[in-house]
């Protein structure tokens, strides 16, 4: 099947071979087909129409198979999710409000390369999201900003379907990191962001990489991982230095300073702004979904793909939303 093509493309691949390792993740890891893909479309848009609550919400391809994909083309698991996710943007604004590239708090981190792709894997197909922590100004700026940074970063890549596809790699440098990194999180943004957000951005991110974390980050690093599935932490890879990370990671693929023979940061965040210029028009268009959060009304049941009545979706997603908050 076509895949749209990326602003982010795969090393050593031309595009017929990136595209067919697309199709073969999607078939494989998804059950992903023509077939199923447009049934599964069609359950969406007839959930999103039958449900009471949600007043606006996108209906285009590329928007629902975010969800579709992240939860293997089950439509009430994505409807949940979507619902979820609707829920979430509407209860946190702080975090996802107004996302634009061009905000002066934004453009700041952004230019102090805190977070940025810096290219696909050739052997798995990820886009491979690179953080340096201690280039965040902790002094400045709070874990509002850092959120609202990650959020940014995923909406904007989340629009590209190779993304959606084969999923993200992170990889974090924590060295040079000091406590104001730390203390800069209160405990209610970093309940929030780990019960709410992990559970309904609809991001498969299949590897996290910690290079150099210091040892009184640790007792933080434990509470965060309390609330990660046994599945997450068995993605999750610590290493003491960045040397350890250049055996695990394709050094055509890291960045200059890190020994590496990719561009530079500063040449990478030149790419990343431009295609986030690309990308402004759909960031701030997010703003306008509207779910309406005191509706009492259930959503309809729908029949999943496989012809099996679904749940009724939006008293559990908004249920579990509501636990989640109050906690």
């Amino acid at each position: 099947m076509a895949r749209m093509q990326t602003f982010f493309p795969s090393v050593d691949r031309s595009g017929s071979e990136f595209a067919a390792q697309l199709d073969a993740i999607a078939a494989t890891e998804l059950r992903e087909d023509e077939q199923l893909r447009g049934q599964s479309l069609a359950g969406m848009r007839e959930w999103i129409r039958q449900n009471g609550r949600l007043r606006r919400c996108r209906t285009d391809e590329r928007f629902l198979l975010r969800f579709l994909r992240v939860k293997k083309f089950s439509v009430p698991r994505a409807c949940e999710m979507l619902e979820r996710y609707l829920t979430m943007r509407q209860t946190y604004p702080r975090w996802f409000a107004r996302l634009d590239p061009e905000d002066l708090d934004l453009a700041a981190v952004l230019d102090a390369c805190c977070m940025l792709p810096i290219g696909r894997d050739p052997a798995s197909g990820r886009i491979v999201i690179f953080g340096v922590v201690r280039n965040f100004d902790a002094q400045k700026y709070n874990s509002d900003t850092m959120i609202r940074l990650n959020m940014l970063v995923a909406e904007a890549l989340l629009d590209e379907e190779p993304n959606q596809i084969a999923g993200f790699t992170h990889i974090f440098d924590n060295g040079g990191m000091t406590m104001a990194h730390v203390t800069c999180w209160t405990l209610d943004n970093l309940a929030g962001y780990l019960r709410s957000v992990i559970n309904c951005v609809p991001v498969r991110l299949r590897e996290n990489h910690f290079v150099s974390v210091p040892t009184f980050a640790a007792q933080i690093s434990k509470y965060c991982l309390s609330f990660a599935s046994e599945k997450l932490r068995s993605r999750i890879h610590c290493h003491t230095t960045v040397q350890e990370l250049r055996e695990r990671v394709s050094l055509e693929l890291l960045p200059q300073e890190y020994g590496g023979k990719g561009p530079s940061l500063k040449v990478l965040n030149d790419r990343f702004r431009e295609y986030l210029a690309s990308k402004r028009t759909m960031l701030l268009e997010l703003d306008e979904m509207d779910i309406d959060l005191r509706d009492p009304r259930e959503a309809a049941v729908h029949e999943d793909s496989s012809g099996l009545a679904g749940d009724v979706v939006a008293d559990g997603a908004v249920g579990s939303f509501r636990k989640l908050s109050i906690d």
